[in-house]
This record gives C-alpha cells, structure tokens and sequence, in this order.
C-alpha cells in the first residue's frame, strides 16, 4: 500500500511538472505589430538600407510570442521556412502580405502544417540589418505556441 501511495504522489508531481509553465514562456512579450511599422529606409550605394529606431532596438535578442498569419514560401503542406505577417494573405494569386516591416521570417525546429489562421510562435526577435533579401526582422528556431 505504502508502495502505491509514493507512485501515486510520483506521477502526480510529474504531471504538474509538465503543467508547469516555462520560465522562457513566461519571460516572452507579445510583439506590436505598430513598433515594427515604423521603420525608416535610406536610399544609399543605389539600394535601400533600413535603419532602425529606439523601440525596434530594444526588440533584437529578446524573446518575443508573434502572432500572425503563415506565408508560405514553398508550395508544400508543411513548413520549417515561412513569413508571419501581421495580415492575412491576400486571395489573389498576385498579391504578397504587405511591406517588409509587416513580416517576421521565421525558421522553426518542428514543421508546421500551413493554415489560414491565426498563429504564435515564439523566439529570440532579430533585427536583420542587411535588407537585400527584403528581409529585416526574424525568428530563428521558433515553435508554435498555444494562446
């Protein structure tokens, strides 16, 4: 009996433990779309630069949740490689998610399934400095988050 009572306190401490909240959860801040909108380009050696403001320096290395909508980069189910945008994708075929500082690429460990709606992932938030991919913020090993 004295046998079944220390398993019985065992799988439930184990299982509190899962239901635990992650310090990296609980440390993470929801990103503002309107801070990342507010980029400025300059024109130099014939190719836009960005550069950033106070607010988007404060971001870079911090952990952030964004929540979006996918942008699949591939035409496959699921996804390592994609955009999140602060807006849905448009239904015309010729139609991308906006400007670049509407976008977060994002890199995950696990795939994700495309779907239309709504997401979160979680991550380091990077402030990329070189714009020639049209890219200037990112993810890098993101996961999907649950909110």
């Amino acid at each position: 009996m004295k046998n079944l009572s220390i398993l019985s306190l065992l799988t439930a401490a184990i299982l509190l433990m899962g239901l635990t909240p992650n310090d990296k959860d609980e440390a993470a801040e929801k990103l503002d779309w309107s801070v990342l909108a507010n980029v400025e380009w300059v024109w130099d050696s014939n190719f836009y630069q960005v550069k950033f403001n106070d607010n988007q320096k404060k971001l870079d290395g911090k952990e952030m949740i964004v929540e979006g909508f996918m942008f699949p980069l591939e035409y496959t189910r699921q996804h390592s490689n994609f955009l999140v945008s602060a807006s849905p994708m448009s239904d015309c075929f010729f139609c991308g998610p906006g400007e670049a500082e509407s976008m977060v690429y994002v890199r995950t460990v696990e795939p994700i399934d495309y779907n239309h709606r709504p997401m979160a992932l979680q991550d380091t938030f990077h402030l990329v400095t070189d714009a020639s991919m049209g890219i200037i913020y990112e993810l890098k090993d993101a996961r999907l988050v649950n909110r």
